[in-house]
């Protein structure tokens, strides 16, 4: 009886002492890391000191010189990030949380400027604007020769309508619908006249365009006639023109009655 009491009193030490040993460790893990003496550190030149922190590393060098607590334990430990302010509180902060309108609103010169036509778009961007043709560089660029070749056809309708409106010229009584009449006739003859005219500058612009195409094929260097020349050209063809249509000699009448409207302004000014 008595061995069997001991055998399990031994056993019963033996696990205690087990527990204890585990328990213990378990506290001194959780302790500090044991400290140098402070005398014995104090008394060491920096020199050492640096060499000695090489060699351990920061971290180790500062637990064995100072030590680790739980709460560096708790310090150390990773703080969550702070979650980013709004644009609107950051500006109120730097307006100095203020609402005072009194200033003009700071723009800060670290921002880039955004490119041409990069900007932010309002609300109805999406939306489709009006836009005039005639000033869109999407739509090309203005070909008169194109133009008058694609509405030739309107050259024929002001031929129609200044026959209908010499009609009713003819049959018109009233003074006033009359004097209407002889602006829109003169107007429309006008306009009919000045179509004739780009249309024959047309057709000698391409008749230039063809010699050089024609004389670079042969090999030949082309010739540009000079704007003096095409000028002159253009007054004696018009002079022949006026002399055999028979109306020559009331353009030259024209012609000096406004030269001597010109002068006569001219002397006016002068006194």
């Amino acid at each position: 009886m008595d061995s069997s009491e001991n055998d399990s009193e031994s056993e019963y030490s033996e696990a205690n002492e087990g527990t204890e040993s585990s328990s213990e460790a378990e506290n001194s893990s959780e302790d500090d890391v044991p400290k140098l003496a402070d005398d014995e550190y104090k008394e060491m030149p920096f020199e050492d000191l640096l060499n000695l922190q090489k060699k351990l590393g920061t971290r180790v060098y500062n637990e064995a010189i100072f030590g680790r607590t739980k709460e560096r334990k708790q310090n150390t430990t990773v703080k969550p990030k702070p979650a980013k302010k709004s644009k609107q509180t950051s500006e109120d902060e730097d307006d100095g949380g203020s609402d005072d309108d009194s200033g003009p609103e700071e723009v800060t010169s670290k921002r880039k400027v955004p490119a041409l036509g990069m900007g932010k778009k309002g609300k109805n961007a999406s939306i489709s604007q009006p836009r005039d043709p005639r000033f869109d560089p999407r739509q090309g660029y203005f070909s008169g020769r194109q133009f008058r070749n694609n509405y030739g056809f309107i050259d024929d309708l002001r031929n129609k309508e200044l026959k209908k409106l010499k009609n009713k010229l003819e049959l018109a009584t009233d003074p006033e619908e009359t004097e209407r009449l002889k602006f829109v006739i003169q107007r429309t003859e006008n306009q009919i006249r000045e179509f004739s005219k780009q249309k024959t500058l047309d057709r000698e612009r391409m008749r230039e365009k063809q010699q050089v195409r024609e004389s670079v094929q042969a090999g030949k260097r082309p010739f540009f006639e000079r704007k003096s020349t095409k000028q002159a050209r253009a007054l004696v063809e018009r002079y022949d023109k006026l002399k055999d249509d028979g109306s020559l000699a009331k353009h030259i009448d024209k012609r000096r009655k406004k030269i001597s409207a010109k002068d006569r302004k001219k002397l006016d000014f002068s006194t």
